[in-house]
């Protein structure tokens, strides 16, 4: 036991400065513990408030000049898995869960479109049994912009009958038939990350197109995640420090040192959240 005290009264300040080194280490890593907790509540909280705006949020329309096309924008939901969804839009998160794989990402939209009233269509004669007095009317419809287009072509049939008695002609009408109707729409979706949240985003170079809906979903735990970095422990370059060393008396003593050595890290600790 005399030794042993010995040892300790020879050797304090060298103990005192390994304990010191420890401590400073354990409060470092609480420290940065703590700071990722705070960080961690932060998003989530920073998520809730995204997902609040995004189920009270409607569609903004603006003229992209850049594009020359229309803009629709509207908060998207953010959620760590689909499940999360249905607290917020339960019709999208029951169709993502019969979605097979793992959905990343979606965008629900109702198109519609409008203004096309007013456009003249031609009419051409169709004779089909003049014995019969049967006719027709050829109709043919068409619009085409850079980011709509709508093609409708049919006949509309009818009979012609002569009444001698009032010498006036009476037309009854048979049936429309439609021999085209062929409509293409051009729209594109995506995601976007602005100051303090994010959108879902819906351009169509078409004036002609309406979204009268747009809702987005983004589930964080099924994106790709970058492969890991493996930590570095061995290290080998020039060296400055202040530390515990052995003069010519092999007595402990705190000194300044430089030199050139190859080390390796026993504790390695970070600050911040590197997946968020």
């Amino acid at each position: 036991m005399g030794s042993l005290f010995t040892f300790i009264k020879t050797y304090s300040s060298f103990i005192f400065f390994v304990v010191i080194i420890i401590l400073s280490l354990l409060l470092f890593k609480t420290y940065s513990t703590l700071k990722q907790e705070r960080e961690d509540r932060n998003y989530e909280e920073k998520q809730k408030n995204q997902n609040i705006l995004a189920f009270k949020d409607s569609i903004t329309v603006e003229y992209n000049k850049k594009l020359k096309a229309w803009e629709f924008s509207k908060d998207n939901f953010v959620v760590q898995k689909i499940s999360d969804l249905e607290a917020y839009n339960k019709q999208l998160a029951d169709e993502l869960k019969k979605v097979k794989g793992d959905v990343i990402s979606a965008i629900n939209t109702n198109v519609q479109s409008s203004n096309l009233g007013g456009i003249s269509v031609s009419n051409d004669l169709a004779v089909y049994d003049t014995k019969t007095n049967y006719y027709g009317l050829k109709f043919k419809n068409e619009y085409k912009d850079s980011g709509f287009e709508q093609k409708i072509v049919g006949t509309s049939k009818f009979h012609v009958i002569p009444n001698e008695l009032t010498k006036k002609w009476l037309i009854t009408p048979e049936t429309t038939v439609i021999d085209t109707n062929f409509t293409a729409i051009k729209i594109t979706y995506g995601f976007k990350d602005l100051k303090n949240k994010y959108q879902v985003f819906a351009i169509s170079a078409s004036p002609k197109i309406q979204l009268s809906d747009l809702t987005g979903g983004y589930i964080i735990d099924k994106q790709p995640e970058a492969p890991p970095v493996p930590e570095k422990r061995w290290g080998i370059g020039p060296y400055l420090g202040y530390g515990l060393s052995a003069g010519s008396n092999l007595q402990p003593r705190f000194s300044w040192s430089i030199g050139f050595a190859a080390h390796y890290d026993i504790l390695q600790f970070g600050f911040g959240n590197k997946n968020k």
